[in-house]
């Protein structure tokens, strides 16, 4: 077990310090900040808690030097910490990718960055939360050497393992596989209806089912290899306690957590990168079947505007024609539909078109009256 821990401990730093590198230095590598990729990010803070579940399981060699688990003492405590964190911290973050992943899908676009990153920050305060409550609950004798051969909360307190452990493990477990089950379900009906509409509608959605492809991978390497640690603890939990090398087995395939996400990034980062810079580009996946078009009419009095444009997109240059009339009459206007009901709607491969109609309804002047009278007249 200690042997597989350093072995994911050194794959999750070295990937950790890569990324790091790419995130300080990204204007050497990327066109946009490598920070800004909600995926890496994601990754990222999986990586993190990986590192910390490594280093868990990575102070068994340390009892193996001394011959036994030693209670209480240092590494005991710092054991009992990283795993009780570690452990929930990963599913969490893995919940996090499935979340973001059907964000993405049913929603069309990413998060606003500002709100993801307090998405990210909130969940690591409640991963650190879920290992004070024990903390503050049992003091000094809250990690102790537990059934499994390492220091963990005792197994005296079941209920407080259920509520701020195995809970958030099997919650983990089973909402990855829920939402990766309604995205499958989702991208297949939108593929289906997908055969009816423009090839680059097809091309947009061949594309985020690529991206699911990959984040899906992460989801099912957590439960394949929590599973038999998180299936051991509840089996304790009901008094049937399994034997010390089920746990060695089943602690060496949690430790082995780490070196599998990071091997799976490694062989599916290019891919992923790429899928996702090129959804990304407007934070938007343009696949959405209606025709929006956006109805706009300005308010304004003296030195009023009126403005017509027309706006084409190549790649990552803009050109636009706009035409400003200026009219010094009153004007009543208002907003037909709401400016965020707009369509970019797609000339061909990497070409945007964002079209808006802007309608002015004004008062007729006292003039106009006097025209049309003589004319009548």
């Amino acid at each position: 077990m200690g042997v597989i821990a350093l072995i994911s401990f050194i794959s999750a730093l070295g990937l950790l310090s890569f990324l790091t590198y790419r995130f300080i230095f990204w204007r050497k590598y990327y066109k946009r900040p490598l920070a800004e990729n909600q995926y890496v990010v994601l990754i990222y803070n999986l990586l993190l808690v990986d590192l910390q579940q490594a280093t868990a399981f990575l102070i068994c060699l340390h009892w193996i030097t001394k011959g036994h688990v030693y209670y209480p003492s240092a590494p005991c405590v710092l054991q009992g910490w990283w795993i009780q964190t570690g452990d929930p911290g990963s599913g969490l973050f893995v919940l996090a990718i499935a979340f973001h992943t059907c964000a993405v899908v049913l929603r069309g676009r990413q998060l606003p960055y500002p709100i993801f990153v307090a998405c990210v920050v909130g969940l690591w305060i409640f991963i650190i939360i879920l290992g004070l409550i024990p903390v503050g609950m049992f003091g000094s004798e809250t990690f102790v050497i537990s059934e499994a051969g390492w220091c963990w909360i005792g197994p005296d307190h079941e209920t407080e393992r259920l509520w701020v452990h195995y809970l958030w493990i099997f919650l983990a477990e089973f909402g990855t596989v829920v939402l990766y089950g309604v995205m499958f379900f989702y991208l297949r009906r939108r593929m289906k209806q997908a055969a009816t509409l423009r090839q680059n509608h097809q091309e947009n959605l061949k594309r985020l089912n690529r991206v699911v492809i990959y984040m899906v991978i992460y989801p099912l390497v957590y439960l394949l290899l929590s599973l038999p640690l998180a299936a051991g603890r509840m089996s304790t939990a009901r008094h049937i306690v399994p034997s010390r090398a089920y746990f060695a087995v089943a602690g060496s395939l949690m430790a082995l957590s780490g070196f599998v996400d990071v091997l799976v990034y490694t062989l599916t980062r290019r891919h992923l990168l790429l899928e996702t810079e090129l959804s990304t580009t407007d934070r938007m996946y343009n696949y959405t079947e209606s025709n929006a078009y956006q109805t706009h009419i300005t308010t304004g009095r003296d030195g009023k505007k009126v403005r017509m444009g027309s706006r084409f997109r190549r790649g990552m240059g803009m050109q636009s024609i706009n035409d400003t009339v200026r009219d010094d009459r009153d004007s009543s206007t208002e907003d037909i539909v709401r400016k965020t009901d707009m369509e970019l709607a797609e000339l061909g491969h990497g070409v945007y078109q964002e079209t808006t109609i802007e309608i002015s309804h004004e008062p007729a002047e006292p003039e106009d009256f006097q025209k049309g009278g003589r004319h009548s007249g």
